[in-house]
């Protein structure tokens, strides 16, 4: 029987989960590339206005730049444990 056990903690061992914080909380994302589209989907799962634009701010990135600013399209890639973000609703631009 060991080896049922064994070949579960094996398929746990190769999925990989990223933690990140948004807006304070903590978040747990499956892939190191986190889009400002996902990262304002987490931050505000029902947007305030369909005209809503956001500011994403995030800090201890995994590569360089370690910290800065995302827009539309744009993705950074997360520590395994630890890359913040700050989404602010912002208004029509």
């Amino acid at each position: 029987m060991a080896e049922p056990t064994n070949a579960v903690a094996d398929e746990a061992a190769d999925h990989k989960d990223f933690v990140i914080i948004v807006n304070g909380e903590q978040r747990t994302v499956e892939s190191r590339s986190v889009s400002y589209e996902e990262v304002v989907k987490i931050a505000y799962p029902t947007p305030p206005s369909p005209e809503t634009r956001y500011t994403v701010t995030y800090r201890k990135a995994e590569k360089p730049p370690h910290e800065g600013s995302l827009a539309p399209g744009q993705s950074v890639d997360v520590k395994k444990d630890g890359t913040i973000f700050n989404v602010k609703a912002t208004g029509k631009s």
